[in-house]
Formats: C-alpha cells, structure tokens, sequence
C-alpha cells in the first residue's frame, strides 16, 4: 500500500512521460530554414541529421553523468545540478550554477510564448512571409498584440500550479495526449510526401547540400536547445518518487527516446519537402492541393500548438520553483521562498519565478515589439529586420546550458580523480572528450556573433549581439555580487549565532548512504591489496 506522500510524487513513468513532454517537440523542424535550405548563409542541408545524431550523442552523455551523480547524491531534495556542483566545489560554484540554471527558463519561456500566438499567426513567420487565411496582419504593432495573447495564455496556464499537484497532473496528461495526437497528422503529412516524392528529394539533399565548419558549428549550437531541457526537471527532486534511481533512469531513457524522435522525423521532413519555412508546423500544408487539408491542417496544428504550449507553461512554473526552492533554503535569497505545501511544492518561490518571467518577458518580446512597431510606423515603405529569431534564442539559452553541463562533467571528473566516483573505461575516455567538445561550442559561440556583429551590413546583428551579451554579463556580474554582498554576510553571521543551522544545512551536501557504504568497501578492499602488496 501506498503512502499518501508516495500518492503526491511523479512515477517513473510519470517523470518520464511528462520530461519527454517538456523536452521534446515537432516545432525543432523550423530551424532547417534557417540552417538546412540551400542557399542560405552556411546551409549544411540534409547534414543536419547526423549534426543531430552526433548532438544527441554529447547531450546523452552528458545526460549519462547527470544519471550518476543523482544516484551517489541526496536528490531527495530539489536542485540537480546545484547539488551536485555545491557538494563538491563549495557555495560560490553551487550558486552559479544553480543562478544560471535558473536563468535558462526565460530564454525556454521566450521562444514558447514567442511561437504560441506570433508564431503561427505572424505574416513574418508564415511561407517567407506570403499572406495565408489564418495571417494576423494587424498593423506596424501586430507582433506586440499577438505577444499579448500568448503572454496571457502562458500566465493562465502556469498558474495551475497553484492548484495542486493532482491537478497538474491531471492538466498535464491531458494536454500531452492532445499535443502528441495533433502532431501526429503533421507527420503522417511528411510521410504522404515523403512517399509521393520517392526518391527525387533524397537525391536532390544529397546532391545540392554542402557543409562548412562555420554551418556545422551553427547548426550545433542552434540545436543543441532542442536536446537540452533535462537539467531543468531534474531539479524535482521532492516531486519524484525514489528520486537517487529515477532521476538517473529517467533522463536517460528521455535522451534515448528524443534523439531517436528526432533523427527519424528530420529524415521524413527532408525526403517529403525541399523548402523549408520558419513556422514549418503550419508551412507544412501549403504543397497539399485538398481545401480539407489546407484549411483542415493549419486547424490542428493551432490546438497542436496551444496544447504544447500549455503543457510548457505549467512545467515551467514547477520547475522554476524547484530551481529556487534549494537557493533559499541555504540563504542566497529570502529564505520565505523556502516553504513547501502539502504536495511538495515551492508556493511562493513559484510566485516569484511568475514575476520574474513576466519581467523577461517584457526584455524580450513587449520592448522588441514596441520597437519594431514604432519604427514601423515611422518607415511605412520599408521591411523592419528583426533582431531575434528563434535560432538566436534558442543559440542563447544553449550556451547557458553548455556551461551547465561543463560543470556538471568536471564535477564527474573530479571524484573520479578524488575516488569517489568510479568511472568505467567508457566513462574515462568518453567525459573527457565530451567536455572539450562542449568548451569548444561555448568559445565559438561567442566569436561567431562578435564576428557577425563586426561584418554585419545593418544593425540587426548588432542589436542581437549586445542584448545577449549584456543580458550574459549583467547575469554573472549580478550573481557574483549578489554571492559576496548579500550571502556571504549572511553566512559569516549563521556561522558566529547558529553554527548548528550550517552543519545541518551542509549536512544534504554530501553522498547518500548507499554510496558510502560502496566508497567504505572500495577503501577496504584497496587497503587490503596495498598490506599484500
């Protein structure tokens, strides 16, 4: 029989089922028009499918080592990656992390609300442009009212939380089922393509596509959004049943199931279309001739996308939560934040990550907007050249991610060189070059927009460059003043009033019972061959 706390938390099933869910979708096939279609500036064509290939073989791997620390660490508690971090290399290290980790969620947030209304209603966004019978062409400030309508569908949407994690559960099944049976029509639309095409498409790829190492490190760097996602919701820990087991098995048969998902939708895209649009979800139909299918497509699409956003939406604000919750419990920020309800969740650092996210969201949809439409206005004549697009959003939050996981390997690395972790020979051989190529991606990255910056023939680029870099900048100098001004005054005090607090509090930071027994009997049995040596 079941406990009632065993009755509040997420199955195996369940954390499975629902991270696939936030981590997976059929939108990531829009990104081939910025990076697949010939012609385009560093196009690498159907070379995007092993690009994904060797994606999901780093993101997996490092999937792999979040899978170990979660089993040797207390993950019975909320923060993942802040944990493991925290536990070995000390408070500041932990707090960046877990800082960064956090402001991941607004870039997540960004696109998701960006493609919920605009997206799909946008004239910019639909066919290159070209008026279809669902286009919202509302004047100079169409994109500021359609970001209106998705930044209040997503606030309604994360407040469910709020209602109890039954219902979300509820909510969040039940939008996963529609978005996963409406998507489906789009790719049984690829598959009719696929096989009226034959064989003309797959030998118009191959022989048009070309590849440079500029396109390939793009093409990494914009996807790898699309295979990142797991560190977020492993930060449930409180929220997941048996998490030291199920946090490990969970991402990595997500990782598993999402490169597969991707590989095998990307090839289908590829062999049924030659053109790619931007919003190739309701793009998608424009080659059918049957008015059932044109107007009957973009229809399902639409509930497709308001089903996935939705279900976005309300991972979004447990998981915000669950990324703050642990930061207040050891006194980076108030530690009123750190209060859960009776079902585990973090009411009020849910409340905060609201407010938070509507504030970035006026950064980076409502001021854009407004800017595009004022200059709009001022140029009637003329095209307004956007600063984002969802490569650059999701190349952003990407980079954030990489950083993420760099320190989440050299934490691996780390106790394996100290022998609290044992690696096996794949381990030992696979990390490492893993972390070289992730270093890799996070330094090119930044020349790469310097150098558009630099090269760039109008101010686009630029704008694009500047927001992302302060917006980088203005994060790390922000948590490294917050850690010395405000925590680490805090921690001085608690050591010389309450010290006890400190010890209990340091006391989570360190490997669970099972791993100690193991590190005790490794100890034992190397002392033991060192007395026969």
């Amino acid at each position: 029989m079941k406990s009632d706390e065993s009755h509040k938390r997420l199955s195996l099933k369940e954390f499975v089922w629902l991270g696939f869910n936030y981590a997976v979708g059929i939108g990531f096939i829009g990104n081939f028009a910025i990076l697949s279609n010939i012609g385009k500036p560093n196009s690498i064509g159907i070379n995007a499918i092993w690009v994904y290939l060797l994606i999901g073989f780093v993101a997996g791997n490092c999937a792999w080592a979040f899978a170990k620390l979660s089993r040797i660490h207390n993950s019975d508690n909320n923060g993942g990656a802040y944990i493991y971090v925290r536990t070995t290399f000390g408070r500041f290290w932990g707090w960046l992390v877990g800082f960064m980790q956090y402001a991941c969620l607004p870039f997540v947030v960004t696109i998701q609300v960006m493609m919920l209304i605009r997206g799909t209603f946008s004239p910019e966004f639909i066919s290159n442009g070209q008026p279809q019978w669902y286009s919202a062409n509302w004047g100079p400030f169409s994109d500021l009212y359609l970001d209106f309508i998705g930044i209040f569908i997503y606030m309604i949407s994360a407040s469910v939380i709020f209602a109890g994690i039954k219902i979300y559960k509820k909510m969040a099944h039940t939008t996963s089922i529609i978005k996963w049976l409406t998507a489906g029509f789009l790719v049984i639309a690829g598959i009719s393509l696929a096989i009226t095409n034959g064989s003309s498409n797959w030998n118009y790829w191959t022989t048009e596509s070309t590849f440079s190492f500029a396109g390939f490190m793009n093409t990494f760097t914009s996807c790898f959004f699309f295979f990142a996602g797991f560190e977020i919701f492993s930060t449930a820990g409180k929220n997941v049943n048996n998490p030291e087991k199920n946090i490990g098995k969970g991402i990595t048969l997500i990782m598993i199931i999402m490169t597969i998902f991707y590989v095998v939708i990307s090839l289908i895209f590829f062999l049924g279309y030659r053109v790619f649009v931007q919003n190739m979800n309701m793009g998608a139909w424009s080659p059918f001739t049957s008015k059932i299918i044109i107007y009957g497509g973009p229809i399902i699409i639409i509930i497709s996308g308001l089903a996935l956003k939705i279900n976005i939406a309300m991972q979004n604000a447990l998981y915000g939560g669950t990324t703050l919750q642990p930061l207040s419990k050891e006194g980076y920020i108030s530690n009123k934040l750190f209060n859960l309800n009776k079902d585990g969740i973090p009411v009020k650092a849910a409340v905060i990550n609201l407010i938070v996210t509507s504030v970035m969201l006026i950064l980076w949809l409502v001021i854009p907007d407004l800017i595009k439409g004022i200059w709009l206005v001022s140029h009637p004549d003329q095209q307004y050249s956007s600063a984002f697009n969802v490569a650059n959003l999701s190349s952003a939050f990407s980079v954030i991610t990489m950083f993420i996981y760099i320190m989440v390997l050299i934490t691996v690395l780390k106790l394996a060189l100290d022998k609290k972790l044992k690696l096996n020979w794949y381990e030992k051989n696979t990390f490492p070059f893993i972390l070289v190529t992730l270093g890799l991606m996070f330094v090119w990255h930044y020349y790469s927009i310097i150098y558009d910056a630099v090269t760039a023939t109008d101010s686009s680029a630029i704008v694009a460059m500047v927001i992302e870099l302060v917006f980088i900048l203005s994060n790390v100098i922000f948590a490294i003043t917050w850690y010395f001004a405000y925590y680490y005054k805090k921690y001085k005090i608690r050591l010389k009033t309450n010290p006890n607090l400190q010890v209990e509090l340091n006391s989570e930071f360190t490997f669970n019972l099972e791993h100690q027994a193991k590190l005790a009997k490794w100890e034992m049995f190397s002392n033991l061959c060192n007395l026969q040596k």
